[in-house]
């Protein structure tokens, strides 16, 4: 199996072991004075035009069969269609801490905030307020999530975390946040570390939303349960988590994204490996990851940052967000190849996003991993 996407969109820049090489058409080197914390390439030299400068992730449409095709696609349509240049900037310490980061570098347009990163860049004023007249198109769960950081952010894509599992060792999984405490279970289950991993940091939100709202109980009582079995199993990051994952031995389960079967079904390393979201009285619920894309503040080209927002909901991209991001995309009438059947309906999942909003995991987020890590020590 392989992982469904690289996790560059952590938000402390965890390593893929998933690694590729590839190749743009006339790569411009960018050097930045100092210490490096991005790399950037630019598609063409085009003269006099004017330039965007776009801060994503490294892994940004780079899994699919042929992304440099993909990248050119999207990227070529767009500077085409508006007679511009577009110069990629990709972090290197993570899409968040690089737009935070000191410095003589601009960006216009930022890809890959999640809902709650987002919020931070939103509270620390790097985002431009922008709401695009095409997010009608966007399922309206997925923008209720997000609530008032609509208004900066614009959802390209999502997906929900699921516990990936191989078939050999269980059949038929409908994990429970009970049941994954069971000592078969618990001594199989690959986790990351929510104070180093974004996924680890979700993933304690998905089970804090469920013990509190769901439940009615203290959601450190799980962890506690779980913890004789952690040794050598929590990880720092999603990518550390995976190479485990792939091993064998006590390492079957590992919390990662629900999209994970597409990607292997579509390149044909077969069904070994399915994923799931947890299960209570017969209800599904899980944890949804939003990625968004905003205009950053001290941009001189608010136009064409505009035109390349609602080209992000286009087909032109949202076409290649299932078969390059390993993500569903943000645009509902966008078709989903054969092998999404590969993931479980989620229509059927209660979003456990829906009972805290941004806003309250900001204002908790640091008591609930200081409390984890008290529990975890």
């Amino acid at each position: 199996m392989k992982p469904a996407r690289e996790s560059a969109k952590e938000r402390y820049g965890d390593s893929s072991p998933r690694k590729k090489l590839w190749s743009l058409v006339a790569v411009v080197v960018v050097v930045v004075a100092g210490f490096s914390i991005y790399y950037a390439y630019e598609y063409r030299n085009q003269g006099t035009k004017q330039t965007i400068t776009v801060l994503t992730y490294s892994s940004f449409m780079k899994y699919g069969r042929n992304p440099n095709a993909t990248l050119q696609k999207i990227i070529g349509g767009f500077e085409k269609k508006y007679d511009v240049n577009v110069k990629i900037v990709y972090a290197k310490i993570g899409v968040l801490q690089t737009l935070e980061s000191p410095g003589n570098h601009s960006f216009d347009v930022v890809v890959g905030l999640t809902g709650l990163s987002g919020l931070t860049a939103i509270s620390k004023k790097l985002l431009v307020s922008y709401r695009s007249p095409d997010d009608t198109y966007v399922s309206s769960s997925v923008l209720k999530q997000l609530g008032d950081a609509s208004n900066y952010l614009t959802p390209y894509e999502y997906s929900y975390l699921g516990i990936d599992y191989n078939r050999s060792f269980v059949k038929n999984f409908r994990p429970s946040f009970e049941n994954l405490t069971s000592g078969t279970l618990a001594s199989n289950l690959l986790l990351e570390n929510p104070t180093t991993s974004s996924t680890g940091e979700e993933f304690l939100l998905w089970e804090i939303s469920y013990y509190k709202y769901v439940l009615g109980l203290n959601w450190t009582g799980w962890w506690k349960q779980i913890k004789p079995y952690t040794a050598g199993h929590i990880f720092d990051s999603w990518g550390s988590a995976f190479n485990s994952f792939e091993t064998g031995g006590n390492t079957n389960l590992l919390v990662s994204y629900l999209t994970d079967p597409a990607y292997n079904v579509y390149f044909g390393y077969g069904n070994g490996t399915g994923s799931q979201v947890t299960y209570h009285n017969g209800k599904a619920y899980g944890w949804r990851s939003i990625f968004t894309v905003g205009i950053v503040n001290g941009s001189k080209h608010i136009s064409l940052d505009e035109a390349l927002i609602n080209y992000f909901l286009s087909p032109n991209v949202q076409d290649e967000i299932p078969t390059n991001e390993w993500m569903f995309p943000a645009n509902s009438s966008t078709p989903l190849p054969p092998s999404f059947g590969a993931v479980i309906d989620q229509g059927t999942i209660i979003p456990l996003n829906s009972f805290m909003n941004n806003t309250l995991i900001k204002e908790k987020l640091s008591e609930w991993m200081a409390e984890w890590v008290q529990v975890m020590q």
